[in-house]
């Protein structure tokens, strides 16, 4: 009843209309964000991971910057209004939190030292959220996590996967998140290769406007906006498999690159009943705030298309 009376509050304090996706244009400089639509008639939960040493080094990729991310960022996402700053978190991904809770969703954290399970009966097991966001693991998953992550999509679970360059080892663990990402996909227990994607163990800096053409993919052309550039500030790009997945496309590409298998910056698939998007670098979710000490880069307000790629990916993964 509180989420109820909350949404009907904020849906009468104020409506916000959406992109024009056929006006939106960019701007290399401190563009604002993604205009917020109006608020979710079907709220979705978001979960984002903060297991896999996502604040390891000068990491920061969680919604609120506390010692030890806690599962509900403070202050409470209930206090969130159209004015609220992305500040209001103290996290790397505070900026992409604040909006999904402006669009009338829910966000939580899964903590360090918090099991990734899926159908058991844990508070924060995967089952009980429609979205798992995982920015930049440094930790491989174990079988068991590998099987619940996997599951969880094949059942219908959206999984948003932001890998970043190769040698970026926050914990010097020898893993760094493309060779995590690549582990997940390529020796588990569910299926070798169920999304058709693999990511390259490269490093690339570049800005590129090579995107689908299609007029109708709801990722480049969304709710939130049109999709017109990504920029790389050193990622991986990817490569896609058709033949282990049929639904596998690319969406984005190096700009000198041909729209084929590879040279891939931004991709989608879906497995099962379950949705997948991957990005290979983690800068364009980076608002450029955090923890005290971290060196973070502004790339969600940086092109104007980055907040829109990641809300309009954030609402498909959801099946909105």
């Amino acid at each position: 009843m509180k989420t109820i009376t909350r949404l009907l509050l904020l849906g009468i304090a104020f409506h916000f209309v959406s992109c024009d996706k056929d006006t939106v244009t960019e701007d290399n400089t401190n563009s604002k964000s993604a205009t917020v639509a109006t608020l979710a008639t079907t709220p979705k939960k978001f979960l984002f991971d903060a297991t896999k040493a996502e604040t390891a080094g000068n990491a920061d990729w969680v919604l609120d910057a506390d010692t030890n991310p806690q599962r509900f960022p403070t202050p409470a996402q209930s206090n969130i209004t159209a004015t609220t700053s992305e500040n209001f978190w103290r996290g790397g991904l505070s900026a992409w939190g604040v909006a999904l809770v402006k669009l009338g969703h829910t966000v939580e954290t899964l903590p360090a030292g918090t099991a990734i399970t899926y159908g058991g009966t844990g508070a924060q097991d995967l089952k009980n959220y429609d979205v798992y966001v995982v920015t930049e693991p440094n930790i491989r998953f174990t079988s068991a996590e590998k099987a619940a992550i996997l599951n969880f999509v094949k059942n219908g679970g959206g999984l948003f996967m932001i890998a970043n360059h190769n040698g970026s080892d926050r914990n010097n663990d020898g893993y760094d998140s493309a060779k995590v990402w690549n582990d997940l996909m390529s020796t588990n227990t569910v299926k070798t290769n169920p999304f058709g994607i693999s990511i390259t163990l490269n490093s690339i800096s570049e800005t590129t406007s090579n995107r689908l053409s299609a007029t109708t993919d709801p990722i480049l052309n969304g709710s939130q906006g049109t999709v017109t550039q990504l920029k790389y500030s050193a990622g991986a790009t990817m490569s896609i498999n058709k033949t282990a997945n049929t639904t596998v496309k690319g969406l984005i590409w190096r700009g000198s690159s041909t729209q084929g298998t590879s040279n891939i910056m931004c991709a989608s698939a879906t497995y099962g009943t379950g949705r997948v998007v991957a990005i290979g670098d983690s800068s364009p979710a980076d608002d450029g705030t955090g923890a005290t000490g971290d060196t973070l880069y502004p790339g969600w307000t940086e092109l104007t298309s980055h907040s829109i790629l990641h809300l309009n990916a954030s609402l498909w993964l959801a099946k909105l």
